[in-house]
Parts: C-alpha cells; structure tokens; sequence
C-alpha cells in the first residue's frame, strides 16, 4: 500500500492534519520527518502533543524517515508523511521512496520567497525541487484543506520556468 498522503506544510502537524485530512484519509500512523524537530526534545513534544491518543505518530529524522519506510512497513501501516520542505521529498525520492503524488498544503510566507498560491509561497530553491519531483512523474496537488479544489502547480511551474521574478 502507499504512503496515503505525502504532505509539505511547514506548519508540519497542526488541525489542519489532524482534523481535517486525517478524517478523509485515515492514516493509523502519522511520520513527522525533520531533522530540526527529531533532534530537539522540546520541538518532538510539542508537535507530538498535537496528535490524539487514537492514533501512532512518529517524529523522525530524514535518515531515520527512510530507514522507516521499507515495502514491510508501508504494506502494513496506512501512513500520512509530513515534511516542511520540497527538498525533503527530493531526498526521499533519490533514497528510493515510492512516492506518486504530494500535497502541498503550506508553505507560509517567509523573506525571499513569492506567493504562487494563496497558502504557497516558495523561493527559486523551492521551484527548483517541485520542478525535479514533476518531472520524475510525481502529482502536485497544491491544496491546504481537502475541501478546498487542487491548485494545477504543474501549470504555475511551467510559468516559473526560469526561476522566480
């Protein structure tokens, strides 16, 4: 089975996650993946303490997020991973992580970086690694809420095609 969602939101595990997509997706198992969060005790509780009792979550560094994920683990555990960067998914995909489609669902407002959507905001770095997961084949469905209708990243990365303004 694959991953269930394959979420960028740099807010990482928030309500948005936890109500609204985990209700639609039901995952058993959430894996938080951030070397910044996994190595700061304070940052692993603080996230952790924003997932209900009912449900597995794990904060896990980038090496240990694809250590995790064997063809075992995720043919047994419906799994929602989250990472706050585009970069981040680069790495899984080039460390052989079956990945077919990420949701971009936050990328807030930072100095350098231009909104393409209304809750999108990227730099040429970004643009850069969105653009080598599309053309590996893998779906972008800008969406911060599943309610919401998907933002065509696709078409607003082929107008960035030569980096941001």
């Amino acid at each position: 089975m694959p991953l269930v969602q394959v979420r960028i939101d740099d807010r990482l595990i928030h309500g948005q996650v936890v109500v609204g997509w985990r209700n639609v997706l039901k995952p058993e198992r959430i894996v938080l993946c951030s070397d910044e969060v996994a190595n700061s005790e304070w940052q692993r509780t603080i996230y952790m303490s924003a997932v209900t009792h009912d449900i597995e979550a794990s904060v896990l560094t980038l090496e240990e997020t694809i250590a995790y994920l064997t063809p075992e683990t995720m043919d047994k555990e419906r799994i929602l991973l989250l990472v706050d960067t585009p970069k981040t998914i680069v790495d899984l995909v080039e460390s052989g992580i079956p990945i077919q489609e990420v949701n971009i669902g936050g990328m807030h407002f930072r100095p350098g970086k231009n909104q393409i959507a209304p809750f999108i905001f990227v730099d040429d770095e970004d643009v850069e690694n969105l653009r080598a997961l599309y053309e590996r084949g893998i779906a972008l469905d800008g969406r911060d809420v599943p309610t919401r209708s998907s933002v065509d990243l696709a078409k607003v990365l082929k107008f960035y095609k030569d980096g941001l303004p």
